[in-house]
């Protein structure tokens, strides 16, 4: 930065300055050994002095014209003796002074790129040495930026501005002030010229991922205020009914809220294992319940991520049974562990909740126990892995997801997994092969809760060189086996394939990771548009891999489960909506962006899809609403809820926007309104009506949003019914239904807005309902004594997202990590946590 304003200041300071007061008693112009001048006489005026600020010591001085001051007076016999508009010497080292003699505008421009870097540094510059540059007596001063142009980057202003006139003809008496405001005024009408060029404040050239809306300035940490402004400017009815409705205290709506909130907080906190002491293998449950609860594991978890040795596994289950005091603690906790992630699957999730939590609360005691000094090994890094899998499905300090992922990512580098086996001697087949599948495994935790936090994956691929796991089922591999086996050709279907497929992925993901959550670097359509094309391929890869192997009966032996096909689908296409989201407001006016709308439109249909009928993503197939996948997307909690609710959201959204867009088209052609047309209110009709569709830019079929949007509010009932406390998402999605319907059938916006008030208020009756129902099939709610009215037993709610405290905005800003894309509707205000 230094030598940047060395060389610009050179050309000027090469021409001799005339010698002045303040010249001759500057550092530069004393000799070594010779004491400095001090108390100096003040030349600014009085007003730049009281403000401390800089002056050019005219009269007026430019500070107090710009301040609209009108008296600019001098102390009498220091008024300042008229001087050229040159550069003076600079002074030693670097130092500043008011004093000295300022540069035109015209000499000060080539300055405003260093200043900007000066500006932009995080922290101060280091001083200079004896040998910088910038100690020659003949060395201009560093300058600050010029007022009017601190906020303008100097690739925005016209070459004009970036041209010092040094000759002659540009110098003039320093209080000619005539000249002065001529010059001023023509350095405004070039800022305001270049204000008005068409690519400055566009998408294309400021970020667009810290924020929804590329036309706002990226937030340090999100706060319920942007949440806020996300809310109000995509869902401004819904914001306005929801402030209502907290507004008015005596209303019907607001005690119902109130009620729904202390009962789901109650419900809450009964879940919540609060006990200290390590239970390691106390809450076990009968063999029967345990081989169902780990099975499921197994048959879903287990065969995308890939942490344990099948074999290896079992043979310890069985000995656990022969004789349970003896079994390795390490086991133990893994088994917990196992069992909390399988309670997502089950019918009665509902009465596992409270067991799930505590088996949790085991692992995380276990690991951080003083006397486990061993933890730090190929098992404890399995726990871990686990650990991470089951806070996020049940819902247990989710939020913290990517701090846990950083730990397991430092732990996995300590214990040397980021090396390839290969380089590392006398290691058989079987630890290899183990290696490289729990570092898979590592890296595709640490790229999702990535994703999930809108944080940094901390990690690059430079950082490991480890292979991809080999094709082997397990099976093949034994722990001491003499023989090393043969890997399957890679067109066979291993419990190995879906892994290696999705690594195969990675860079293309990670990529991506780090180029929407890199909050420093400007994002640009034409670079998204680029890594669509990536991702793009990427899913063809992908797709091409699985197609061969996918038997859509489920009948045929080693064939891919619909759970892997709909995990990985969920694990790779949400990168889509993370590329394209930031894009998708300036997309609803501006048509050079419709690509990343129908994207996102497309995106959040695929998503839909996979939760409402359990078939891949695409396929309308009938297969059963109580298939894995859905089972995890109605009972698990992370990116398995919030993914779907970001679709949706998106979903309602384009809805709104049609039914706009048609609104607006009608009243133009002055066209009537279905609701003169003997249709009954809320019939499929009010939204089905396609009279001005054709022109219209939707990038969907609008029956096909609306099938979505009513199925969703289904999806969250269900949830509520499985044990969800929070009923945000079943009330938005009611009252953007009840808007979009109300919208087609011609109302008013007051009407619209009553219809959407009434509409809240009567579905948080049925909520109320939904979770007294809820609270009744939980065994923990009703062994603490607990009460499904609603009423005044409420013992501890720092978890729900329903308390008081869960809207402060401190609780806020811990809940939300950094500016995750997938919580940016919800944010709180609409979803919670």
């Amino acid at each position: 930065m230094d030598v940047d304003m060395a060389t610009d200041a050179a050309p000027l300071a090469q021409a001799p300055a005339p010698t002045t007061p303040a010249s001759a008693g500057s550092p530069g112009a004393l000799k070594l050994g010779e004491p400095r001048r001090r108390n100096r006489p003040a030349l600014s005026c009085i007003q730049c002095r009281t403000r401390k600020i800089r002056c050019d010591r005219n009269e007026p001085c430019a500070s107090c014209m710009k301040s609209k001051i009108v008296n600019c007076t001098y102390e009498e016999a220091r008024r300042p003796k008229p001087r050229l508009w040159r550069l003076s010497p600079a002074p030693v080292g670097g130092q500043h002074h008011a004093e000295h003699s300022p540069t035109s505008t015209d000499e000060r421009a080539p300055a405003v790129s260093s200043a900007f870097t000066f500006r932009d540094m995080a922290g101060p510059a280091p001083p200079p040495t004896s040998s910088s540059p910038c100690h020659g007596p003949g060395a201009a001063p560093p300058r600050k930026t010029p007022e009017p142009l601190s906020a303008v980057s100097p690739r925005s202003l016209p070459p004009q501005m970036h041209r010092a006139d040094s000759g002659p003809g540009t110098t003039g008496p320093l209080g000619n002030t005539t000249a002065l405001t001529e010059r001023v005024r023509q350095l405004e009408q070039q800022l305001a010229d270049a204000l008005k060029r068409p690519d400055y404040g566009s998408p294309s050239s400021r970020s667009a991922h810290p924020a929804l809306s590329p036309d706002q300035g990226p937030p340090s940490r999100p706060s319920r205020a942007n949440s806020l402004m996300n809310g109000e400017k995509l869902f401004p009815l819904a914001v306005n009914v929801a402030e209502r409705i907290e507004s008015d205290k005596n209303s019907d709506a607001h005690f119902l809220l109130q009620k729904c909130r202390d009962l789901g907080g109650t419900i809450l906190s009964t879940r919540t294992s609060t006990s200290a002491p390590l239970q390691l293998g106390k809450a076990m449950p009968p063999e029967e319940t345990t081989l169902r609860l780990v099975d499921a594991y197994f048959r879903t978890f287990e065969s995308v991520y890939r942490i344990f040795h099948r074999p290896t596994f079992w043979d310890r289950y069985r000995k656990y049974w022969e004789n349970s005091n003896a079994a390795d603690p390490a086991f133990v906790v893994q088994l917990q562990l196992c069992m909390a992630i399988g309670t997502c699957f089950q019918d009665d999730v509902v009465a596992l909740r409270r067991s799930a939590a505590q088996w949790i609360h085991d692992a995380q005691v276990w690991l951080v126990s003083p006397a486990e000094k061993s933890l730090v090994s190929f098992a404890g890094l399995q726990v871990m892995c686990l650990l991470h899998l089951a806070r996020e499905t049940c819902g247990v300090e989710g939020d913290m997801a990517w701090i846990s992922a950083g730990s397991l990512l430092r732990t996995a580098m300590f214990l040397g997994l980021h090396r390839d086996p290969d380089n590392l001697s006398n290691m058989s087949v079987f630890c290899a092969e183990m290696r490289r599948r729990l570092w898979a495994t590592v890296l595709e935790v640490v790229l999702q809760s990535s994703l999930d936090s809108g944080a940094p994956p901390l990690m690059a691929l430079s950082d490991f060189d480890t292979r991809p796991p080999s094709n082997y089922d397990d099976d093949q591999l034994a722990e001491n086996a003499k023989f090393p086996s043969i890997p399957r050709p890679p067109n066979a279907f291993t419990q190995t394939t879906v892994q290696v497929a999705l690594l195969r992925s990675f860079p293309v993901r990670l990529a991506i990771a780090q180029y929407v959550n890199n909050f420093s670097s400007p994002a640009t359509f034409e670079e998204t548009l680029k890594w669509n094309t990536e991702l793009t391929n990427t899913c063809r890869a992908l797709s091409a891999t699985f197609q061969p192997f996918y038997d859509p009966a489920g009948i045929l032996p080693k064939r891919l489960s619909l759970f892997q096909l709909r995990l990985a689908e969920h694990m790779v296409h949400r990168f889509f909506l993370a590329l394209n989201h930031p894009w998708l407001w300036p997309a609803h006016n501006n048509p050079t962006y419709y690509f990343a709308r129908k994207m996102c439109v497309e995106t959040s249909l695929k998503l839909y899809r996979a939760i409402a009928t359990g078939s891949p993503a695409g396929d309308s197939g009938t297969a059963s609403q109580s298939d894995d996948f859905t089972r995890l997307a109605t009972c698990g909690y992370g990116a398995f809820r919030s993914v779907p609710t970001l679709a949706v959201l998106t979903i309602c959204l384009e809805l709104l926007w049609q039914v706009q867009e048609d609104r607006s088209f009608r009243q133009s052609m002055s066209i009537d309104h279905p609701l003169d047309r003997p249709a009954p209110p809320g019939s499929e009709a009010d939204v089905n009506s396609s009279v001005g569709m054709g022109i219209g830019s939707g990038a969907a079929p609008r029956q096909e949003l609306l099938e979505a949007v009513k199925y969703s509010i289904g999806w969250t009932e269900r949830r509520v019914r499985c044990g969800e406390t929070n009923v945000k998402g079943y009330l938005l999605f009611s009252a953007l239904l009840c808007q979009a319907q109300a919208l087609q059938r011609g109302a008013p916006d007051v009407e619209v807005e009553r219809l959407v008030l009434s509409t809240v208020g009567e579905e948080l009756n049925r909520c109320l309902l939904l979770l007294k129902d809820a609270a009744g099939r939980d065994p923990s709610f009703v062994a603490v004594g607990g009460t499904a009215n609603g009423g005044e037993t409420v013992h501890d709610r720092r978890g729900s997202a329903w308390s008081a405290a869960a809207w402060e905005p401190g609780n806020m800003l811990r809940t939300r990590g950094f500016n995750s894309v997938f919580n940016m509707h919800d944010a709180d205000f609409f979803i919670g946590t």
